[in-house]
């Protein structure tokens, strides 16, 4: 068998030390002055943030610094690094993701705050003593909902929910190999989370 290569099996060497407990992970590791973070993240599939009360957080046994959104918004937000242009030519429209939420929350889990302390119990406990101050907005469940037109509208800059739309082959080719087809088959699949890796 090659070094590398397609479709063949790969020997696990790290089998024996996992099956007699023998396995090294990181958090097994200390050093001195180690912290740990906490993100908060939102119980919300899409709300308002209204505010949130820290001080509590900030004032708990271990804790080394409470952030939100304003704390962090100078670092920018996380790039998306896909699709420059639409298909007509125009900028994608959509500029990033912000690091914590900034006023709204667009899907259930996005990180709201984020707690450094001494300990990871220390942490955990000082973002559950976070106060945020959620107004619930209408959902959207899946891609195809979210164009509907009456969804509701999840960011200001990408209008009907649609941030990105790319073409790919030949549309004529296609429809004419479907034309020519002794049998066609369709089929709608639906991919609610897409990701870029």
């Amino acid at each position: 068998m090659a070094q590398f290569g397609l479709s063949q099996p790969l020997l696990r060497l790290e089998d024996p030390a996992l099956l007699i407990g023998q396995g090294r992970f990181l958090d097994d590791l200390g050093f001195p002055g180690l912290a740990h973070g906490y993100v908060l993240r939102s119980p919300h599939a899409h709300a308002a943030i209204r505010g949130a009360d820290t001080a509590a957080a900030a004032a708990m046994p271990g804790v080394l610094a409470v952030y939100t959104a304003d704390d962090v918004q100078a670092l920018g937000d996380i790039p998306t690094l896909a699709f420059p242009k639409l298909v007509d030519g125009t900028d994608y429209r959509h500029h990033g993701q912000p690091v914590l939420a900034r006023g709204r929350v667009r899907y259930a889990g996005e990180p709201v705050a984020f707690v450094v302390a001494e300990t990871r119990e220390q942490a955990r406990d000082a973002a559950e003593a976070i106060l945020v101050d959620y107004n619930p907005l209408a959902v959207v469940t899946d891609a195809k909902g979210a164009i509907a037109a009456e969804a509701p509208q999840l960011w200001d800059d990408a209008p009907a929910n649609r941030s990105f739309e790319f073409e790919l082959g030949d549309a004529a080719a296609t429809e004419a190999g479907f034309a020519r087809a002794a049998r066609v088959v369709r089929l709608d699949v639906i991919n609610n989370r897409v990701i870029l890796n």
